[in-house]
């Protein structure tokens, strides 16, 4: 059977989908800081992920930080 999407790009979706559920979540604790910190710190944890993903793509933080 053919995959319709590689392990890599599935596993980069993933992390921008998680990314996207932890930026809601900071956003609805906003008025909580130990929250929203606690939250903040599982996104750092997934754009770490997400960049060493991106490099078996070839492509690094510092393109990705020139646009």
């Amino acid at each position: 059977m053919e995959e319709i999407i590689s392990e890599k790009a599935a596993r980069v979706l993933d992390l921008l989908e998680q990314i996207e559920a932890v930026n809601s979540m900071i956003n609805l604790h906003k008025d909580d800081s130990f929250m929203r910190e606690q939250y903040a710190y599982r996104k750092e944890a997934f754009i770490e992920e997400l960049i060493i993903q991106l490099r078996k793509f070839n492509i690094t933080k510092e393109e990705l930080a020139a646009r």
